[in-house]
């Protein structure tokens, strides 16, 4: 883009390019990045070889049991929905995919305060309006292409799998998976820009949203729900249902609110079509509201940060 294009440009265009430029040329920020893709199409390619091997295993079955004159039961890739070959995907995005928003979140504001150029952007004639615009444009931007790639990536894995077909039904719950891993992720961008624009300290700006990325994954599935640390990078086992007890009915409807992964993962297994049929959520708030009203509280959070911040003196103190 020639200077007279940028000059033409809105101001939050311009701060949106210059940032997502930047974003894209930070190791740290290609290096989760990269990882969630190769994550992305591990679970493509899981997808891929269970479905191979058990069609495979099948056509052998069919073969001796023709021979055999005996009956043919259906085949068993027929019996779950192709949806819920992708179900690792709410894991990734949960891990690897909030905490890259996290990094992007961060950077778009940290970078700005460690190279001492805020108070220089304070004396142009850029409104923090404009400011704010320009950092959300390319929190959406950066995180969209994660996003993208993903979607492609299991767009183009349903596409050469010829023992597996999705419906229009199928494609919309797909596409409705993906609205939803990527808003769950610019919920955790948001975060970590609020918190960059707002701490006095690097570090702080950086732990406290990794911190809430970490107490929502881990912690608060254990006391809800009773979910061991581990379990809750398992799709399935992160869905058994919690011990009947006073304490987990309770913890669940009071602290349920709180576990947003807890909702993103419940959303995402209705969306996959491996959730089972008994299971349901007991948190006071329902997940999809439960989401929707943190997405508009980090936002307001991440709005008021950057609004407030301090113009004439940006930088971190040492």
């Amino acid at each position: 883009m020639s200077d007279l294009s940028l000059l033409a440009a809105s101001p939050g265009r311009v701060v949106a390019r210059q940032s997502v430029l930047y974003i894209f040329r930070e190791r740290t920020v290609a290096l989760l990045a990269g990882l969630f893709v190769v994550l992305v199409m591990v679970s493509a390619y899981l997808g891929w070889s269970a479905t191979t091997t058990v069609n495979s295993i099948y056509n052998d079955a069919v073969v001796y049991l023709t021979s055999q004159n005996q009956p043919i039961p259906p085949n068993p890739v027929h019996d779950v929905s192709p949806l819920s070959l992708m179900r690792n995907m709410s894991i990734y995005v949960s891990l690897i995919g909030a905490l890259a928003a996290i990094v992007i979140g961060y950077q778009l504001i940290a970078s700005d305060r460690k190279s001492g150029v805020v108070p220089l952007i304070g004396s142009r004639p850029l409104s923090r309006a404009d400011y704010l615009q320009g950092k959300i444009r390319a929190l959406l931007a950066t995180n969209g292409v994660l996003m993208g790639i993903a979607a492609a990536i299991a767009t183009l894995t349903f596409l050469i799998l010829p023992q597996v077909s999705l419906s229009i039904g199928g494609w919309a719950k797909l596409f409705l998976f993906f609205v939803l891993a990527y808003g769950y992720m610019i919920l955790f961008g948001l975060i970590a820009l609020g918190t960059a624009a707002r701490a006095r300290s690097e570090s702080v700006g950086l732990l406290v949203p990794v911190t809430i990325w970490l107490t929502v994954t881990f912690i608060l599935p254990s006391l809800t729900a009773n979910i061991h640390p581990t379990a809750a990078i398992n799709p399935i086992s992160a869905l058994a249902p919690p011990p009947d007890t006073a304490f987990f009915h309770w913890s669940g409807w009071l602290i349920g609110p709180l576990s947003l992964a807890e909702s993103f993962k419940f959303l995402s297994a209705g969306l996959l079509d491996y959730l089972p049929a008994t299971t349901m959520s007991h948190s006071l708030v329902p997940p999809l509201p439960d989401l929707l009203i943190a997405l508009i509280g980090v936002t307001v959070f991440a709005t008021r940060s950057v609004m407030t911040m301090n113009f004439t003196r940006g930088e971190f103190d040492v």
